[in-house]
């Protein structure tokens, strides 16, 4: 009998470790942390077009200044950098340079702080992994 005892509790753990590493790999997934955008999919789909929403235009999303704006505080923070918008909130934490490189351009323009680690034009630049990781957080291009 013990050595059945023995068997149902190894079958547990390894069960139980299994879900544990099911669990994990869905919210890696999930960089937005649960707060309905998933990964490749962080792009606005507007229910009504109004003035300064996003429109879809030709499969592009175009997003006004106005409606980055409006995205200007660490829990939702959107970035212009080369007239293409970002959606970083999900990222801020996990910034090598910490949120605080990043929170005073929430709901701005960007591009020359990225382009030059916010350095003044000290010819310091990001990784290549970094432009790559933009695509991740990709929400559209700025209008006009």
């Amino acid at each position: 009998m013990t050595g059945l005892r023995r068997l149902v509790a190894i079958s547990l753990v390894v069960f139980a470790v299994a879900v544990f590493y099911i669990l994990l790999a869905g919210l890696s997934s999930n960089p937005g942390g649960g707060d309905g955008q998933t990964t490749g999919s962080t792009r606005p789909t507007p229910v009504v077009q109004t003035p300064g929403q996003p429109t879809q235009t030709g499969g592009t999303t175009t997003i006004s200044a106005q409606e980055v704006a409006k995205h200007s505080s660490s829990s939702d923070c959107w970035i212009i950098i080369s007239n293409k918008v970002y959606n970083v909130s999900s990222y801020l934490r996990s910034h090598p340079g910490g949120a605080g490189a990043i929170t005073p351009y929430c709901g701005k323009e960007a591009t020359r702080a990225f382009e030059t680690k916010d350095l003044g034009g000290s010819g310091a630049n990001h990784s290549s992994r970094a432009y790559n990781h933009l695509d991740s957080l990709y929400v559209g291009d700025l209008a006009g």
